[in-house]
């Protein structure tokens, strides 16, 4: 007997989910497929979730009319965080000498294995069933089976169209009040609809994603699903070895990564009086940008400057490129603060222009003595998020 697992926050259950469990039914023979709201996941500690009761309701009525999917509730019914072998030591337990289980992930959540609780015993439990996702289409497999040696034989890469439907798109869609047609299941539209949820907005009415889930949270949460924050082993540029490797560009370049960045910052900067914006180009860019666009559509228009590595060998040879006004109060930006080297390149050249820096920010402090060093400089520097001493990203509390 082939029993298919498919976990997640189901938060909410969509279309996507139902077409995987489909498509993993299908083409492995499973005999049936348990879908698994989650409890409490321990990677996913920080992001609030709709009420439990809420998720397995509209889980409930999406599997309702297919005769081959089941609800369990195996990591609901347990208390404390959640952790996958837990639940596959569980469920092993009710099969029979002939059963197999077969658990349905996605390609994004491969690339965070290495972080599971016992990875090993995991792929000993069950087969996985790995589907692509729209921007994870690729992973280092040879090395995976490499550190798993027990997981050969014991992987299927499924082969289905890429699905884009999400639920950050979801809840947005709902907060906005637009159609959920084509999303997710008809009854549960209607159940989103009925008990309200996804709805609740901040003061200037725009959509706090996750029932109240602050920006950071949700920056680190977008951070991971867009592959911009890794854990792993990596070396760096500069030769050390590190336990993640973060991409801004990545973040900040993505539409709602703008979005949340832009969020996060605009309240501070006004709280400190700045007048304009910029940062050391490349990292700085898109920062820029997306603020000055967000303080546009606030109503008080706070404008944007790049400052080049190097000033034009032509023209007006001016090293920072934008509407800077000479005197006026700015804050500087970037993506990352390591050594704070591009920081302090862009406080020296908007002073050179005779700014006031009245605030420095990043959206990652590795605290590798770089924001130290600013702040022991007098300057007054705040991060969205910070490296910790064991390697792991976490949101900053207090910005």
């Amino acid at each position: 007997m082939r029993i298919g697992v498919l976990g997640g926050t189901f938060d909410p259950v969509h279309l996507g989910h139902l077409s995987m469990a489909e498509e993993a039914r299908i083409q492995l023979g499973l005999e049936r497929v348990l879908f698994l709201p989650a409890g409490r996941p321990w990677l996913k500690e920080e992001q609030p979730l709709t009420a439990v009761q809420h998720r397995v309701n509209m889980v409930r009525l999406a599997v309702d009319n297919n005769p081959h999917f089941e609800v369990c509730l195996e990591e609901i019914d347990r208390p404390g965080p959640t952790y996958t072998v837990d639940t596959l030591e569980q469920l092993t337990k009710g099969l029979d000498s002939t059963g197999s289980l077969y658990f349905i992930l996605g390609l994004d959540a491969m690339e965070q294995f290495h972080r599971w609780k016992e990875p090993g015993r995991v792929v000993e439990l069950c087969h996985l069933v790995v589907v692509a996702r729209p921007l994870h289409q690729r992973f280092e497999w040879p090395a995976f089976f490499t550190q798993y040696p027990r997981a050969a034989g014991r992987v299927t890469v499924l082969s289905t169209p890429l699905n884009p439907i999400s639920g950050t798109e979801i809840r947005r869609r709902a907060a906005d009040g637009i159609s959920l047609r084509y999303q997710v299941p008809e009854a549960v539209a209607e159940y989103i609809e009925e008990h309200e949820l996804f709805k609740s907005a901040d003061a200037d009415g725009v959509w706090a994603t996750g029932s109240g889930q602050d920006n950071g949270s949700r920056l680190l949460q977008v951070a991971l699903e867009r592959g911009a924050l890794k854990y792993g082993e990596f070396t760096l540029v500069s030769g050390k070895k590190s336990s993640y490797y973060f991409d801004g560009r990545l973040l900040s370049l993505d539409p709602e990564g703008a979005h949340l960045i832009a969020r996060a910052m605009l309240p501070i900067l006004r709280e400190a009086g700045a007048e304009a914006v910029g940062g050391l180009t490349l990292g700085a860019d898109p920062m820029v940008a997306g603020i000055a666009l967000a303080s546009h559509l606030g109503g008080g228009p706070i404008p944007g400057f790049i400052v080049r590595k190097e000033a034009k060998a032509h023209g007006t040879r001016q090293g920072i490129e934008g509407p800077l006004e000479p005197g006026c109060s700015v804050a500087i930006i970037d993506d990352v603060c390591t050594s704070g080297g591009s920081l302090f390149q862009a406080i020296a050249a908007a002073e050179a222009a005779g700014c006031t820096v009245v605030k420095v920010l990043a959206i990652l402090d590795r605290r590798e003595g770089g924001s130290e060093e600013i702040r022991r400089l007098g300057y007054d520097f705040v991060a969205l998020l910070q490296a910790t001493p064991e390697g792991k990203i976490e949101v900053c509390r207090t910005p």
